[in-house]
Parts: C-alpha cells; structure tokens; sequence
C-alpha cells in the first residue's frame, strides 16, 4: 500500500512539474508574440543593450540588409516625438558594410549644406561625438529637409550613423 502510495505520489509531482514547465513556456510565447505585435505598432529601438533582436531588425530596416555577425555591438536610438525624427547608431563593422551601406542609401562623400545635424543628436556612451565631428561623413539630402548621415572610424571599425528631418 505505501509502495502504491508512493508511486502515485511521484508521478503527481512529475505531472506538476511538467504542468509548470508547460506554462512557463507558454507565458513566454505570449510575452515574445505581444512583445512582436507592439513592435509593429511603436518600433523598438534599444540604446542602452547591443545587438539586440530589435536593434539588428532596425539595422536591416534602415540599411536593407540584415547584420551579419560582423556587424556588431549595434545600438539604436530614434527620437520620433512630433513632426521632426531623428535615428542614430552606432556598430563596428568593416569597409565592405561601410560600402553596402552607401550604396543601399546612395551615399555622397562630404557634408550637405553644412548641416550634419550635430546640433541635434542624443549623447550616448556608444556615440563619440568629438571623434564624430573629425571624421568625413558620406550623406544625403531627401525632400523634406530630410538628412542622412555616415561617419565610419577606420581605426577603430566603428560606424556612426545619423538621421533626421526638420
């Protein structure tokens, strides 16, 4: 009789746990499908954690192609509060992204209308403005007053990218 008692005992505890194992997987399907739903309303941009699911899908979005494992440490930040929007990232890469990029983006060499915007970025530990400020950016200007920017740090491997409008 205890023998049964116990059989019994074990196999309810094997049932709870797995009952919890089921739940606890499920909570977490529903946390990542809500988490996948409420991007599609407000894009996620991640400043303060790298190479995050959302930073590298925001890296495909703007760029037109996903990150490989090359591009790294990928930061993001977008302010799109009001009519103005600014977006800024930062990521190490090499010269052959820093081309695709300007390519993708048809990219120019050199500063437009002596406007690249430094005014009006967000600070960052990921975002070296001074070093910023002494790079040659490749750019363009889009209708709208619209305005992007790419500073690439060959010592470094390290791409700042900058856009906004006004």
């Amino acid at each position: 009789m205890s023998l049964a008692f116990c059989m019994i005992s074990v196999s309810c505890n094997r049932i709870k746990r797995k009952a919890h194992d089921i739940e606890a997987k499920t909570q977490k399907k529903i946390a990542e499908s809500e988490s996948e739903l409420s991007d599609k309303v407000i894009s996620h941009f991640d400043p303060y954690h790298p190479d995050t699911k959302f930073n590298k899908k925001r890296f495909s979005e703007f760029f037109m192609f996903y990150p490989s494992p090359d591009e790294k440490n990928i930061y993001c930040y977008a302010d799109e509060m009001g009519i103005d929007h600014s977006y800024q990232f930062s990521f190490n890469c090499d010269t052959a992204t820093i081309s695709k990029i300007v390519s993708n983006l048809k990219l120019k060499r050199g500063v437009i209308d002596d406007n690249d915007g430094s005014g009006i970025w967000q600070n960052f530990p990921w975002w070296d403005s001074l070093k910023i400020e002494n790079l040659k950016p490749f750019s363009k200007k889009g209708a709208h007053e619209s305005y992007w920017y790419l500073w690439y740090d060959t010592s470094k491997q390290k791409a700042y990218y900058f856009s906004f409008d006004r």
